[in-house]
This record gives C-alpha cells, sequence and structure tokens, in this order.
C-alpha cells in the first residue's frame, strides 16, 4: 500500500493536544494541501485564517460557551458546564476554513480542503480534527463582526469549518467498524 492511503486509513481525530507550537513549516505544508483540494470548477471559494492567538481562541470559545448555556439542546448545557471545554481541544494552532458567501459550493470546497489538512498533518506526524461546534459563537452578530476582523476575513466571507492541529497528548482512537453494505458496483 502507498503512504498516501496509508495516511488516509490511519488517521483519525485528535482531541487532546501538547502545548508545544507546530513549526511554521509544517503549517505552510498543511496550508499548500489545503489550496490543492478539489473546487467546483476550480473557484477556490476560500480563505484560510492560521490563528495560534490563545486569546482569539478564547474568545471564541467563551462565545461558543454562552450559546450553548442559552441553547434548547440539552447535551449542549451539558457540555457547557465542563470547565475544560474548548471546541479546538486547546489545540495550539487552528485554521479557519471561510468561504465566500456568494459562492454555492464554498462549504464543500472547504470540507475538500479541511479534509486534505487532516490528511497532510498526519503525514506530518501532528494530530488534527475537523471541527464546526465554534460555529456557535459566530450566532451572535455583534460578536462576529468582531471575530471576522480578528481571522482577517475579507468582506464577503463566513467562517464554515476549522482544523485544530497540534502534536497528540493521547494516543489515537481505534478505528471504528467500517460498514462496506454501502458500496455497489454496477457492471
Amino acid at each position: 500500500m502507498n503512504q498516501t492511503i496509508t495516511s488516509i486509513l490511519e488517521r483519525r481525530s485528535i482531541r487532546a493536544f501538547k502545548p508545544e507550537p507546530v513549526p511554521e513549516r509544517e503549517v505552510n505544508w498543511i496550508l499548500e494541501a489545503g489550496l490543492y483540494a478539489a473546487t467546483s470548477r476550480n473557484k477556490q471559494p476560500w480563505f484560510f485564517s492560521v490563528v495560534t492567538n490563545k486569546a482569539i481562541l478564547d474568545k471564541i470559545t467563551r462565545g461558543t460557551l454562552e450559546t450553548m448555556r442559552t441553547t434548547n439542546i440539552e447535551q449542549y448545557k451539558i457540555k457547557a458546564q465542563d470547565p475544560g471545554f474548548s471546541p479546538f481541544y486547546h489545540a495550539p494552532t487552528v485554521i479557519f476554513l471561510s468561504g465566500k458567501d456568494d459562492e454555492a459550493s464554498a462549504v464543500i470546497d472547504c470540507a475538500n480542503a479541511a479534509q486534505n489538512m487532516c490528511v497532510a498533518a498526519y503525514s506530518l506526524g501532528l494530530g488534527s480534527c475537523y471541527v464546526r461546534s465554534f460555529k456557535q459563537a459566530f450566532e451572535d452578530r455583534v460578536l462576529a463582526v468582531e471575530l471576522n476582523k480578528a481571522l482577517g476575513l475579507p468582506e464577503g466571507y463566513s467562517t464554515i469549518f476549522a482544523v485544530a492541529l497540534g502534536y497528540t497528548d493521547e494516543p489515537p482512537p481505534n478505528t471504528p467498524h467500517r460498514n462496506r453494505d454501502v458500496i455497489r458496483y454496477i457492471k
């Protein structure tokens, strides 16, 4: 089996990170992998914000927690009570993927970029987790404007996903069962 297939099959979402920073060289390779993701009609309707600033990540976490505390979803209310909660699992580096608001394929294209980034991170010996729960912080319009500015977003872009990156501080989870009944060959 080749290294690409191995990386895809072995990569797991990591939810515990060591505090040491990810070297910029590795972050640049991960960003490059994201830039090479497939996009509809090669529109590349994305913008990537690399955040290592703990104050910004903490602000997003506080906004997420505030929304979780006031929701009607019981699971979120329970999570919001955890004093160690972080939608980024305390990763030292988080890449936010934002898409053009007027591009229909932006969500799918950003998902493709996030997947490429996660596989690239694994191939470089880093852990990653593809996250979206932080989006709740952006439900507060005033806070969203402030956060968009902090993330350096151009006008007409909205944050869609994030990839938490760092050195793993936990063993990778076991490989979950894969249902093979979802495959049909039509000849």
